[in-house]
């Protein structure tokens, strides 16, 4: 509660500005130097605080410098009013002090959480230039100063106003049904030798002069030539510590990683930037949300929903974590084509239901659930919905809200950029109620000997150094992929995969598992009677096919198959139909060899 005082209060004075004559000089200055001197020119204004104010219930936390703002109510004439003293120790930090003293001191609570700080931010040019532990720091500063207004009108026993905030407007629901629709199919176009032309591995001839014929595109897709150029532009160029320094090579990484994080939230349809955490791949974003909010929220006798389709990564940490908490795993049935059964949804999904984790696309199916739908049921019990979007995200369009998607995990890698590298979205609401699952630097705001303050999102959960170069260039990647037209690679992807449908069947014994094509992304699992998964991807290989075997981290769902392994062949915006013709013809190949033909 700020202290009251009644009457007018004396408060000392910085030199009279306006927010207008601010954002006019920050215009007339220009570049970010020359503002960054008269931001520490400001500073230099701003009276000191006697120390007695330079308490801890003053000070503002999430800041790197020290700040402590000091509120004063003055009640006259029946108007409540803020006068506002504030003081850091640094004068950068100062300046930025006085932007907010100007919009927000001397106003009443209400003014104050109307308004619109983050469009003054973008307007002066604040949300480009400063370095993103500065940025974070500035809008601690900001909900401090909400916080009092929200305090002073409890205190006079008026309802706080809703605060306006600055968000993306959500996009239409942007998802991509599976389509064999021929007239579909020809509103979009790829060159794909073009496309093709700008992947270096695709280039080469094996030694045995065969051409490269990759098919494993689920598992690892290759890297255009932009991707890689910007990893090596990192290390050649301006390679530091991620928001550590402002030095020059610190505040251009640290932006850079800013601009990818904004390209991943633009490419998902999220709302706020924060909601996007970079974490080391799928399968830690999956872990993040099951032991950072699973284990904090799951009690005994609440029940997970999975399906056997599930990629381990979306199925052992909920396995993990139901035995933790005494929660129960249940199973979504599936169809015999390898869908999830939705009339049977209601036989497992209950009040009872907390989360509901599925794939956005399996990896060894390609089967492709109706999330939407999923996420609408999973809400009318109030359960939670958790996507894996390791293959779909790279091959379809996403929008987290227009889906209902609560949480969502997918990786760089599969996306045309970096290994190393992946991505959980979740629900700001949702992140900030949960625990962290790693703790260590970058992620704390304060430690102190017996407890530690956890630092605002998206630092809560990247906890010590991301990996800086890798999570530049995924920025880079989807950039290569929306210049492209994500429409465009799916449609040439559902062309390649139809086409690969028919050929295969053409092979004796061949069985292909999951649903027909317009249920299903650009995978085709398969066996070969008689021939087991290694001995067919071993001699493909012969052939330069390069596809991957065995359970593909599905061991529930190929025990449900009774098979203990299948050949895989997966698809990516450089496939051909002449890829298909050479697995083909390497297959027939391989069954002479295995004396089958």
């Amino acid at each position: 509660m700020p202290s009251e005082i009644y009457g007018r209060v004396v408060v000392p004075q910085l030199e009279p500005i306006t927010i207008d004559e601010l954002i006019e000089e920050f215009d007339f200055l220009g570049e970010w130097e020359d503002q960054c001197r008269y931001l520490i020119e400001l500073g230099e204004e701003l009276p000191d605080l006697p120390a007695s104010d330079k308490t801890e219930a003053n000070r503002v936390h999430g800041c790197q410098s020290q700040v402590w703002f000091v509120p004063e109510i003055v009640r006259d004439n029946g108007t409540t009013r803020i006068n506002l003293r504030a003081k850091s120790d640094a004068r950068i930090v100062d300046g930025l002090i006085v932007v907010l003293l100007t919009l927000a001191s001397g106003k009443t609570p209400r003014e104050i959480l109307e308004t619109q700080f983050r469009d003054v931010f973008a307007e002066l040019g604040l949300e480009n230039h400063l370095v993103p532990q500065r940025r974070n720091g500035l809008y601690s500063m900001v909900e401090r100063l909400r916080g009092i207004a929200r305090a002073c009108l409890e205190a006079d026993g008026s309802t706080a106003v809703v605060e306006p905030e600055v968000r993306s407007k959500p996009t239409s629901d942007t998802s991509l049904q599976v389509s064999d629709d021929e007239t579909a199919s020809k509103k979009q176009t790829l060159d794909v030798e073009a496309v093709r032309a700008q992947f270096p591995a695709l280039q080469q001839t094996l030694p045995s002069g065969l051409p490269v014929i990759y098919l494993d595109t689920a598992a690892s897709a290759q890297k255009p030539q932009c991707v890689i150029d910007k990893e090596r532009e990192v290390y050649e160029q301006y390679y530091a510590n991620a928001y550590r320094g402002v030095y020059r090579f610190g505040d251009r990484v640290s932006s850079e990683i800013e601009h990818s994080r904004e390209k991943v939230r633009q490419f998902i349809g999220a709302e706020h930037v924060e909601e996007i955490a970079f974490t080391s791949g799928t399968t830690m974003s999956i872990n993040i949300v099951a032991n950072g909010w699973g284990r904090k929220f799951l009690k005994p006798g609440d029940e997970i929903l999975v399906n056997e389709m599930e990629h381990h990564a979306n199925f052992v940490p909920w396995q993990w974590v139901a035995q933790a908490t005494g929660a129960v795993l249940r199973f979504i049935p599936l169809t015999d084509d390898g869908q999830l059964d939705l009339d049977r949804l209601d036989e497992v999904l209950s009040e009872k239901t907390k989360i509901v984790a599925v794939t956005g696309m399996s990896n060894v199916l390609g089967t492709v659930p109706p999330v939407t739908e999923i996420a609408r049921r999973a809400k009318s019990v109030g359960a939670k919905i958790l996507v894996d979007g390791a293959q779909n995200v790279p091959h379809m369009p996403v929008n987290v809200v227009g889906e209902e998607i609560d949480f969502l995990a997918f990786s760089g890698h599969k996306l045309y950029g970096p290994s190393g590298i992946g991505v959980l979205y979740g629900r700001r609401e949702l992140l900030e109620e949960m625990d962290p699952y790693l703790c260590g630097g970058h992620m704390i705001d304060r430690v102190y000997k017996d407890h530690s303050e956890w630092a605002a999102l998206p630092a809560k959960f990247e906890a010590g150094t991301l990996p800086i170069a890798q999570a530049i260039a995924l920025g880079r990647a989807i950039e290569f992929v929306e210049d492209l037209s994500l429409c465009a690679i799916h449609t040439h992807e559902q062309n390649v995969l139809r086409y690969a449908t028919e050929r295969l069947g053409e092979i004796p014994g061949l069985k292909i598992f999951g649903p027909s094509p317009s249920h299903k992304g650009a995978i085709c699992s398969f066996t070969v009677e008689n021939a087991s998964a290694q001995d067919l991807a071993q001699l493909l290989d012969l052939k330069g096919v390069c596809v991957r075997h065995g359970h593909h981290c599905t061991m529930p769902l190929h025990d449900l198959l009774g098979v203990p392994a299948t050949v895989r062949a997966s698809f990516g915006m450089y496939n051909t139909a002449n890829d298909v013709d050479v697995l083909v013809d390497a297959l027939q190949f391989a069954r002479k060899e295995l004396r089958l033909a």
